[in-house]
């Protein structure tokens, strides 16, 4: 019988430059009595695993043909996996979009750091979730003061903001950047004559602009005084525990590194970020796009409440993986040993550089140092959207019934039993979305539909490694990942046909 394969030559290239590059740098780190943090090295031995038939799958059947197909477990990371990534960002831009956000406008606020303040946040994740507390507050203060003060305090009660904050620890050239995305209520929801309703902001300007980013800075200065990170001059006074070495890096172990454009002959280059001729004054980028000390706040990005399509867009970019696997390539194809990586930037940096050229070791380095802490939420919600808010019950639309996947007439033997009554205004924890329309949508294949046209039935998961080695066999199929020391067609995907 013949076996279906679906080949990813993009996916092969990152598979394999972790297959090969992260063990010498595992042995690399031990001769040099340098501890690897666990939830990285846990992620790196997840990915190695993800897909990968010889650690287990599902066996779908097809009671018309008799076919058989089997589906390899995926890894969960939160790191780098595009696959895994990508099912988590769309389960949660689905989600939030169906079941959270009410049908009034939102604006995008985007809030980056100076490279100081990125080493500290990448060092104490108690400090970052403080941060991520005075930035979402002073922003929404902005907004509460504002309607406070437009529509009266005789014609509105309680004046409420309201947003979803998706945490990001990656830029575009995959260096360390720790920043925030936040999706705000373009507006307040407030107790007026009518009950609880939705009073939108208009008139958002670069003056107001340079008010939030302003109150940003202040109120992060104090913080940063307070816990010891800067002394009453505002110069850099590092609390006790905090034991970096050399110029305030991140010991992780993961260090960021300057983009190779900005290393040339051994000499450290200031990065375009640092060229502005004076840091203390406020200056404008772009429409709603400023900056002062190094914080960059930007805030152009707004969709109305009607726009659904666009709004789970939104919520998508917010909750992307950090690799995209289409910029990703070897220099030498021929040769994947011993290629170096080209990774292509988004856009076209100041300087006229549009990629950048890696080791694989190097590259490897580099998505360890923008793996997440463990148990570090990574989506966060605020104001009326807070899981205890007492207005989320007449803000947000609440949970749906329970879907199933859109070629589906009824629900099949694959789906989940019903999960009972759903929690009146709180985030449901019966949101589903079944692993097939995930994978449809994402992989772009249906593993639920056979060859023939039928829809195929779950029969057993497999996780023995005799039963495995015994299926596997039979049905002929590949169990290993893809080749290190050859060139490779592509990656085995998630779904083999048998």
């Amino acid at each position: 019988m013949a076996i279906y394969e679906r080949h990813r030559p993009e996916s092969t290239v990152l598979y394999q430059s972790v297959a090969r590059a992260w063990p010498k740098v595992e042995v690399e780190y031990a001769i040099n009595e340098q501890t690897i943090a666990p939830h990285v090295a846990a992620e790196f031995e997840r990915y190695k695993r993800c897909g990968i038939l010889e650690h287990g799958f599902v066996r779908l059947y097809c009671k018309d043909c008799q076919a058989e197909r089997v589906i390899g477990f995926s890894c969960k990371g939160r790191g780098f996996c595009p696959a895994c990534g990508s099912r988590r960002a769309l389960q949660k831009a689905d989600r939030i979009e169906r079941e959270v956000w009410p049908r009034v406008k939102a604006r995008q606020w985007v809030l980056t750091f100076p490279h100081q303040v990125r080493a500290w946040l990448l060092r104490s994740a108690e400090l970052f979730n403080e941060v991520i507390s005075v930035v979402i507050d002073s922003i929404s203060f902005f907004y509460e003061q504002h309607s406070a003060l437009v529509l009266g305090k005789d014609q509105i009660y309680l004046p409420t903001a309201g947003s979803v904050s998706f945490v990001q620890f990656f830029g575009s050239s995959l260096a360390p950047n720790p920043h925030l995305h936040m999706m705000f209520l373009d507006g307040v929801f407030a107790s007026g004559k009518d009950g609880v309703k939705f009073f939108e902001h208009r008139g958002l300007s670069q003056e107001s602009m340079f008010d939030v980013i302003e109150m940003i800075y202040l109120r992060l200065a104090k913080l940063f005084a307070k816990k010891g990170y800067v002394d009453a001059s505002g110069e850099v006074s590092l609390p006790e525990d905090f034991d970096s070495e050399d110029d305030l890096s991140v010991p992780m172990p993961f260090r960021p590194r300057a983009p190779k454009a900005y290393r040339r002959k051994g000499r450290l280059l200031s990065n375009p970020l640092f060229q502005h001729p004076d840091p203390d004054m406020m200056s404008v980028q772009g429409w709603l796009n400023v900056r002062y000390k190094w914080f960059s706040l930007h805030a152009a990005v707004s969709i109305e409440g009607a726009n659904r399509e666009g709004l789970r867009q939104l919520f998508h970019y917010g909750a992307r993986s950090s690799v995209n696997l289409s910029l990703l390539s070897y220099m030498e194809p021929d040769d994947p040993d011993r290629s170096e990586l080209e990774l292509r930037l988004k856009r076209k940096w100041n300087d006229g550089t549009e990629s950048l050229i890696f080791s694989q070791r190097d590259f490897v380095e580099r998505l360890a140092g923008i793996i997440p802490p463990a148990w570090f939420n990574l989506t966060r919600f605020h104001g009326v959207f807070a899981p205890n808010h007492a207005w989320r019950e007449f803000v947000v639309p609440g949970p749906t019934k329970k879907r199933t996947c859109p070629a589906h007439d009824e629900p099949n033997d694959s789906d989940p039993p019903p999960t009972g009554k759903p929690s009146t205004g709180r985030a449901p924890a019966e949101f589903w979305i079944p692993w097939a329309e995930l994978l449809r949508r994402t992989v772009g294949v249906d593993p639920e539909i056979c060859i023939c046209g039928a829809r195929m039935i779950v029969d057993e998961a497999i996780t023995d490694g005799e039963k495995i080695s015994e299926v596997l066999t039979r049905l002929g199929v590949v169990s290993t990942g893809p080749p290190k020391r050859r060139q490779s067609t592509g990656e085995l995907d998630y779904v083999y046909d048998v």
